[in-house]
């Protein structure tokens, strides 16, 4: 049943969810989406129920031509005898009486629609507590009268009514059976329909209103001619309100705009393909066989590359980031599940509609399909720069620069499809169809064994990385301390959670008292600046102090950026181990310029131990909170893969539409838990983690991402579940953000109390730092700054210290600093603080004259040269002072 829903239903379903999501970024008003589809789906399938007119048209009249005669071959004959004269009679006259199916095309038809359209609509969230017109939910029925205390619906009676209108006009000079077959299917819709969600009965009352018209129209003289001029007159006022009139992201209404503009000049575009058609196709017109077996072939082309060979490579290049995801073992479903979806769109509903019509129209296909081959082998093959770098789930982390798409690379793949187009026509004008037929199942075959190979890579990795998996896993089947504290000599705890964000720490506190307590002798810096709003240019400074500014960095322009990167990240490590601490390093960001944190920058110092947590303990985490069964992860990678395969096959400038920042237009986000839970664990697992048994003064540098992930919550205690019920009902209860930043407060404040009670606490000096914040609004007035475009929670990190011995009620310090203070604070009084690796003191600062930040979202290190950041001119800015004020953050060219 899942590969029938994936090669029947998915289609459709993913046509559906694309014109609302791009209807509902437009308008913001839920109704309007669903009106839009209904009235897009009924056009799109216009042609499929006039093919079936024409078909039931067919059978009604052959019936009418055989049924005198049929009435008295059963008059005179019975049993055996009859049926075989009436067969004999159908041979004769052309008949099977399978053909009478014929009757039913059209409800045939309408399945998968109402099928696709009841599974997206009927749980669709966007739609609870949504109102529209008189209807009061669109997640609910609309319970629109109340009769003796019963809750009437009355909106599945409208379309009932409506459906009741549509089928006496259509079927007026029809037999009985045929009226009979309408108006039972309207009533069957009633019952099926009655207790569903409005929005989803709002769907199909809509349908019928737009059948009512189609039939209207049908009566009418021209009625394609007067369909064009009425859908051009609404698509020019349309095209008009979205440019001057809606207040939607201009981008979008532009795009909107665009494809509406293509509606008037559909008749050009027919006129221009018989041309086409009369000077070059006739050959593929009159030869059935070879346009069949070229139509066919290309739809496997497209089947093979878009459903097997792309998702097999990028599967295949990482195994066992595809490996036990979920309920999922092996990575090879994934690609399974990913070939019948593009089974669906390229092979099963094409041929549908090829079988439907005629010659003239599928030799239409048949050139369409060519062009969408040969523009797919283009786009993947020899116009894929930029696109390596995505997740598991088919995303990346910044589409805003990684799907940029050169204006060389834009023309030159059209170029080239327009090219194959011409070479195409041509072929088929000389009568070539063999050798192209030819070339694209050696082409097919080709894909097939890569795919092939792919899968084998895929399946190897998987049992490589099994095996050590479960010995992995072994060491982890029970937690065991890796950061050991002392309990009687100085402790050092900086804990570096990425992208927290300031402005949420009171919103948290307040939300949860006990975290003042559990807090005891911290003060909380707000007016605390970063020198970026992204890690790589964020991080430098935290751990080294002032001479890794982005500013300080560029000055440096003979030293690879690698390598001063990697002298920031040793800075306080080093100073501390040679003062005769123990160091703990755990997940230095960007360390050696990988993702992967590479921590053999710190083999050569012997006090210093480095490794990464991010991710260790996901899967024990998984399996005591009972998470063995969650497809959360695993839906999305299903739904994307294919999305990742149209973007591959797209064009270049197409390209950042069809991600469109991670969503593939998916019109309901899921959030993925994987990423949150792989840095969450870890906290959640402090208080086993920790041990106290350290007999040297010890110092642990702990890096941590679960601040960073934007991901709902179960409120109050904010963890992960398989489906949030409770969001809070706070000023920040609709902020992702606010809930991973608060369930980090929330597990770090049970691991202080952890300390009190070892005796840790008192001797330790905590420092809670993050490396930028995030651009969300933290309730800050006049938040958005005079700059544009500037938010300043971007730059405003959390910044918390508790030192030796202090206690008492969280404390509130307006001084003005930045997170390249962290390193003077973590040294005072207990080591030299100078910088081992220029001999200059951390202390030297330029804070009190004012401090240049950047701008740049340049977040990877291949988007900068080797020894400088990459950073525009009118990428600076200058903050002094209180960085509340909006006078106090000035644009700076340098």
């Amino acid at each position: 049943m899942n590969y029938l829903y994936a090669i029947i239903i998915f289609p459709i379903e993913q046509v559906i969810e694309f014109i609302f999501s791009l209807i509902y970024l437009v308008f913001r008003i839920s109704g309007i989406p669903i009106i839009g589809v209904s009235l897009a789906v009924t056009f799109l399938s216009l042609p499929l129920y006039i093919i079936a007119e024409r078909w039931q048209e067919t059978e009604r009249q052959t019936i009418n031509k055989l049924k005198p005669k049929i009435n008295k071959i059963k008059q005179v004959f019975k049993g055996d005898e009859q049926y075989m004269i009436l067969s004999a009679y159908y041979r004769q006259n052309g008949y099977h009486p399978l053909y009478s199916l014929r009757n039913s095309l059209n409800i045939l038809i309408q399945i998968p629609f109402f099928i696709a359209a009841y599974r997206f609509l009927s749980n669709l969230s966007l739609l609870q507590g949504e109102s529209f017109l008189f209807l009061k939910d669109l997640g609910k029925p609309d319970s629109l009268f109340n009769i003796g205390g019963l809750s009437v619906n009355a909106l599945p009676v409208v379309m009932t009514v409506i459906n009741c209108i549509s089928g006496v006009i259509y079927t007026k000079k029809l037999a009985l059976r045929d009226k009979l077959q309408v108006h039972i299917m309207a009533f069957i819709f009633l019952i099926l329909l009655y207790n569903s969600p409005s929005g989803l009965v709002l769907y199909w009352t809509m349908n019928n209103v737009f059948s009512l018209i189609k039939n209207l129209f049908y009566k009418l003289k021209n009625p394609l001619k007067l369909l064009y001029l009425i859908t051009s007159a609404f698509d020019v006022l349309f095209i008009f309100y979205l440019l001057f009139f809606n207040d939607g992201e201009q981008r979008k209404r532009m795009m909107l705009s665009f494809f509406c503009l293509l509606v008037p000049f559909v008749p050009l575009f027919l006129k221009l393909y018989i041309r086409l058609r009369n000077h070059f196709m006739f050959p593929l017109m009159e030869d059935d066989k070879n346009r069949l077996f070229l139509f066919s072939v290309l739809c496997a082309v497209l089947t093979a590359l878009a459903g097997l060979c792309i998702p097999s490579s990028v599967i295949a290049s990482s195994p066992e980031e595809f490996s036990f995801i979920d309920a999922y073992q092996s990575p090879l479903p994934f690609v399974v599940i990913t070939f019948f979806k593009s089974v669906g769109f390229f092979i099963f509903w094409p041929f549908c509609i090829y079988i439907l019509f005629g010659k003239k129209v599928q030799s239409f296909l048949t050139l369409l399909f060519w062009t969408a081959a040969t523009s797919a082998l283009i786009n993947n093959f020899v116009f894929q720069k930029n696109i390596s770098t995505i997740s598991n789930t088919f995303t990346f982390d910044n589409s805003l620069n990684a799907l940029d798409a050169s204006k060389t690379a834009s023309v030159l793949s059209v170029f080239f499809t327009l090219t194959f187009f011409t070479v195409f026509l041509f072929l088929i004008k000389y009568k070539h169809i063999k050798i192209i037929s030819t070339s694209l199942a050696l082409l097919f075959f080709s894909l097939t064994i890569f795919s092939a190979y792919n899968i084998f890579t895929i399946q190897k990795g998987y049992v490589n990385f099994a095996i050590l998996r479960k010995t992995g896993l072994s060491d982890i089947s029970r937690i065991k301390p890796v950061f050991h504290l002392s309990r009687d000599k100085p402790n050092i705890i900086i804990i570096m959670s990425d992208r927290a964000i300031n402005g949420f720490v009171k919103p948290i506190f307040d939300e949860h008292p006990d975290l003042y307590d559990k807090f005891d002798g911290f003060t909380l810096f707000p007016n605390t600046l970063s020198f970026g709003d992204n890690t790589l240019v964020g991080i430098p400074p935290l751990w080294g102090g002032y001479e890794y500014t982005p500013e300080e960095m560029n000055l440096r322009d003979k030293t690879p950026l690698v390598d001063k990167h990697n002298e920031a990240l040793l800075v306080l490590p080093k100073i501390l181990s040679e003062t005769g601490y123990k160091v703990t390093v755990t997940d230095p960001s960007w360390a050696n310029y990988t993702s992967t944190n590479d921590v053999s920058i710190y083999d050569n110092y012997e006090n210093i131990q480095a490794f990464n947590t991010i991710g260790r303990y996901s899967y024990l985490w998984y399996s005591i909170n009972g998470f063995e069964n969650v497809s959360i992860t695993s839906d999305k990678i299903n739904r994307n893969a294919l999305w990742f395969s149209f973007l591959k096959i797209s064009f270049p400038f197409m390209r950042k539409t069809i991600h469109y920042e991670g969503n593939y237009w998916e019109a309901e986000k899921t959030e993925t838990i994987e990423t949150f839970v792989n840095s969450y664990a870890v906290l959640d697992f402090l208080p086993e983690l920790t041990a106290y048994d350290s007999e040297k003064p010890s110092a642990l540098l702990l890096t941590n991402e679960s601040t960073h992930e934007s991901i709902f919550l179960q409120y109050p205690s904010y963890t992960p579940v398989r489906k949030v019920t409770n969001t809070g009902g706070g000023a920040f209860y609709d902020k992702p953000f606010f809930h991973a930043n608060s369930a980090a407060f929330l597990r770090i404040g049970e691991w202080l109390e952890e300390l009190k009670s070892n005796h840790a606490y008192d001797n330790s000096r905590i420092i809670i730092v993050s490396d930028h914040g995030a651009k969300v609004n933290a309730g800050i007035t006049d938040t958005e700054l005079t700059i544009q475009n500037i938010m300043r929670e971007n730059y405003n990190p959390v910044l918390l210290v508790k030192d030796f011995n202090s206690r008492g009620r969280l404390q509130t310090d307006m001084t003005f600093m930045t997170n390249a203070d962290v390193p003077v604070l973590a040294l005072d009084g207990i080591a030299e603080t100078i910088n081992p690796f220029s001999g200059k003191s951390l202390r030297e600062n330029p804070k009190s004259q004012g401090l240049y930040i950047t701008t740049t979202r340049l977040w990877h290190p291949n988007k900068h040269s080797k020894n400088k950041f990459n950073i525009k001119t009118d990428h600076w800015l200058f903050v002094h002072d209180n960085i509340f004020d909006p006078n106090n953050w000035e644009k700076a060219e340098k």
